[in-house]
């Protein structure tokens, strides 16, 4: 990919997750003015747990696919995708009837095998240079939920806050049909095809990435599900609102990792992708600081005015995050450059060392300080794994010059 290319691709991305922003920010808006504490809590739990089997979906739907696009038959990587997505959200489904959710568990369930189709779609599009795709497929995802959140909420109203799950579904049902149309616009045209040796490849990359993003799941989500336990489900949303506020600030890393990725998966590694990536990290770490710092000099008035008068302790939550935010935005970009590389131990290895500062920093701070306690331990678990993931990098040996 040329620099040029490479720089509009970014912009493009960080342009379009700014958008998605955006619409994310209306949806919180309107979840916590409409349902107030419980409802948000609800809602947050909810994607939580849609977010956790579309960890163990993306073992087949995710950068695996978008590695293997150019290697492997398009058919062959849909086939096991579509198997596969359908099998977890049928297993975290039956783990919520079981945990006695009867009533959200067919919800979560359709969600998931719809988010893992589409999570498989837009690995096509990554895979395929086709970050346009990608882009528009990402936006609309928001802007489709909180249109059909609002119309179910106009409709039936009575719902509460199902109207979030049903607005959900209906709209991941729109974007797979919007995602098949672009498909065939790429020219791939897609027919059963079951092949052993392909998914043996596929696993065997998809799973050491998707382990190291199920650790970072629970570093990121533990504390909602400890919060959760520990003080109720009015808490978590409080919560979960200051978390929302202060990881809008990964969409600058996020999109510019989405686009390295791509990137080095084209150019290998070379001296010219570690330059990019460690150019493209500063830039990422720069812009969010200058982001959460205008966030930081909104008045705590403000957030009780936009959310309500429950959620002006969201700044708080958002100050003590801040930290760790920062350097997840800088480390986003590492480590989706170790993805692409395929150097996937790594990311293991600075999730489980995250991973055991929350869970045993949960047990301590949490029960002690409540909500300040769930601040401290994710931001104390994103600077250890960023810390982690910075150092393997400056270890790695550099690769030959070119010629």
């Amino acid at each position: 990919m040329s620099s040029i290319k490479l720089k509009e691709n970014i912009v493009a991305t960080i342009l379009s997750k700014g958008l998605i922003m955006l619409l994310n920010f209306a949806v919180i808006v309107l979840t916590t003015q409409l349902w107030k504490a419980d409802g948000r809590g609800a809602v947050a739990i909810f994607t939580a747990d849609i977010g956790l089997i579309a960890i163990f979906a993306n073992v087949f739907t995710g950068s695996s696919v978008s590695y293997f696009f150019s290697r492997l038959g398009t058919s062959k990587l849909s086939t096991m995708a579509y198997l596969w997505s359908f099998i977890v959200a049928a297993v975290g489904g039956i783990v919520l009837l079981l945990l006695g959710q009867t009533r959200v568990a067919p919800f979560v369930f359709m969600a998931s095998v719809l988010l893992g189709v589409i999570a498989f779609y837009n690995s096509i599009f990554v895979g395929g240079q086709k970050i346009s795709h990608y882009n528009l497929i990402t936006v609309l995802q928001p802007a489709m939920l909180l249109a059909f959140m609002l119309l179910f909420h106009w409709i039936w109203p009575n719902l509460g806050y199902y109207c979030y799950f049903y607005g959900q579904i209906v709209s991941l049902l729109l974007l797979i049909l919007i995602c098949g149309h672009l498909r065939r616009k790429m020219g791939i045209r897609l027919h059963w095809d079951f092949d052993t040796s392909c998914n043996r490849q596929l696993f065997s990359f998809g799973w050491k990435t998707e382990l190291s993003n199920l650790l970072q799941f629970f570093n990121y989500r533990l504390t909602y599900y400890m919060l959760n336990f520990f003080i109720g489900q009015g808490s978590v949303g409080i919560f979960s609102i200051g978390v929302a506020i202060a990881e809008a600030i990964w969409i600058v890393g996020r999109s510019v990792a989405v686009v390295q990725f791509s990137n080095v998966l084209e150019q290998g590694d070379t001296q010219q992708s570690r330059r990019e990536t460690m150019r493209l990290a500063l830039v990422s770490l720069g812009v969010s600081a200058l982001c959460i710092g205008i966030i930081l000099l909104l008045p705590k008035s403000l957030f009780a005015f936009i959310f309500g008068p429950e959620f002006g302790v969201a700044k708080r939550v958002v100050l003590l995050l801040a930290p760790g935010v920062l350097a997840i935005a800088f480390s986003n970009v590492i480590g989706n450059y170790f993805s692409a590389v395929r150097s996937l131990n790594v990311l293991i290895v600075k999730s489980a060392i995250g991973l055991l500062c929350t869970l045993l920093l949960s047990l301590w701070l949490i029960p002690k300080w409540q909500m300040d306690g769930a601040c401290v331990v994710n931001m104390t678990s994103y600077v250890v794994s960023s810390a982690v993931l910075l150092g393997y990098y400056l270890m790695r040996k550099a690769p030959a010059a070119e010629d």
